[in-house]
């Protein structure tokens, strides 16, 4: 390894303004395409049944999930890579964690993607002449085409405009229509009087597993983040050792800001989960949207806050929201699984850029098969596989504090106090799994 003198390096800016300026980006990537499924379809959802008592139920699944995100991002700015390339360090058998994560990034993807594609084309077909399915039918064929291709950046750079747009639209309707003193009375400290176990169990997994979107989001925050080369990556890159003592100061700073970058995308998505929550409280309950109605509900929710107008403001703006979420999650799961492969294989010769178009394909075909299955139906496509989701997805959480605490200096690993919060949140996020599990076995009465 060579050595940079401290001089040479490029330390973060300190003032918000440069922070701004200079390294605020990979979270609101993130933000942004978790503004999709979970807020769009799963917050009224919860919202319509349980009244204001969502809003309690979101927010203990955001603080739970959080540390699976921060630790992804302590790695990444700690080590200067991908908290992936680390699995293969994690006991049991070889390579066992990225052949489970091939197939979350393929098989279980592929379902996201039919589920939030089928409700983009429920909101085209309000939109359009075109019926759900053939709006589905077109608009993945788009997706897919442009991912292939990655002839997208233009059109992504517009729905992210709108799916922006919307997060204003959704706080605005909120300061002009609050909930009613009723609501609050009724749903604001307990579910609603007659609301069945299974019910509540079934919805809270399928929240927790969407919200604010999987934990396998934090090798995409992973890669976003490299490509900014910085903190323990640009060490790499000059073939300088991160964990040399002389350069600690330099990573701790960089893993401050990446930490910084990520709390604000995270309260971001946060607070527009919580608004979308409370409105539908106001306008849905407790009549939630069902697979039918879902696009009338979603154009009327700021319909009482703003007038007619709105209806068609909002039904544009949710599907430059959710397809966007569709594009991404064609691009991100190709990227990652082409990333992933050659690890598990131990095959640096593999073409990855083959390997990426070959998983957008046949994720493009695969989506077709939940929806013959279940049907077109948004909202059960929705509460289906997030409820899945929540079940294999639990392990990126404590597999990404182990790659930590095993490839991190002393000095970036977490203190206590984090171990602490760590050990309680993750014993929370398995609880979340096995409530997944026992909806999926029916082991839940009514």
């Amino acid at each position: 390894m060579s050595e940079v003198e401290l001089e040479e390096l490029d330390y973060p800016e300190s003032s918000w303004t440069g922070f701004f300026r200079e390294h605020f980006g990979p979270s609101m990537l993130w933000a942004l395409i978790s503004i999709g499924g979970s807020h769009i379809v799963l917050a009224p959802t919860l919202g319509g049944f349980f009244g204001i008592f969502a809003v309690w139920i979101f927010l203990l699944i955001y603080v739970s999930k959080y540390g699976g995100w921060e630790l992804g991002i302590r790695y990444t700015y700690g080590v200067g890579g991908n908290p992936i390339e680390a699995y293969g360090d994690l006991p049991g058998p070889k390579n066992w964690a990225m052949w489970l994560s091939v197939f979350i990034f393929t098989v279980l993807y592929t379902g996201i993607t039919a589920a939030v594609g089928v409700s983009t084309a429920a909101l085209a077909a309000a939109l359009t002449p075109l019926g759900l399915l053939e709006s589905y039918a077109v608009l993945l064929a788009i997706a897919v085409g442009l991912v292939i291709y990655s002839r997208y950046q233009i059109l992504e750079n517009i729905l992210k405009l709108f799916t922006a747009i919307l997060g204003v639209l959704i706080l605005l309707g909120l300061v002009f229509g609050p909930p009613s003193t009723d609501v609050i009375a009724e749903t604001a400290t307990g579910l609603p009087e007659g609301t069945s176990l299974a019910l509540f169990v079934g919805l809270f997994a399928a929240a927790a597993g969407f919200a604010p979107t999987g934990h396998s989001t934090s090798i995409l925050i992973g890669s976003w983040s490299m490509a900014k080369d910085e903190g323990a990556r640009a060490l790499r890159t000059k073939g300088v050792d991160p964990s040399d003592e002389r350069y600690h100061d330099y990573i701790a700073a960089w893993i401050r800001t990446g930490r910084r970058d990520f709390n604000i995308g995270y309260a971001f998505s946060l607070v527009i989960m919580l608004s979308m929550v409370i409105l539908a409280a106001n306008v849905l309950y407790p009549n939630p949207p069902t697979d039918e109605n879902l696009a009338i509900v979603l154009g009327d929710i700021l319909s009482d806050s703003f007038g007619p107008w709105s209806f068609w403001a909002m039904l544009l703006c949710a599907f430059a929201a959710l397809y966007s979420t569709v594009i991404t999650l064609l691009d991100g799961a190709s990227r990652a699984t082409s990333d992933i492969l050659p690890l598990a294989l131990e095959n640096d010769d593999l073409d990855r850029e083959l390997i990426r178009k070959a998983v957008v394909l046949g994720m493009g075909v695969g989506s077709l098969v939940p929806i013959a299955i279940i049907g077109d139906l948004p909202v059960t496509l929705i509460l289906w596989i997030s409820v899945i989701l929540v079940i294999f997805e639990v392990f990126f959480y404590p597999a990404n504090w182990y790659v930590v605490e095993n490839r991190l200096p002393e000095a970036f690993r977490p203190s206590t106090k984090w171990k602490v919060y760590y050990v309680i949140t993750i014993v929370l996020v398995f609880v979340f799994a096995l409530m997944g599990a026992a909806e999926e076995l029916g082991l839940v009465g009514v």
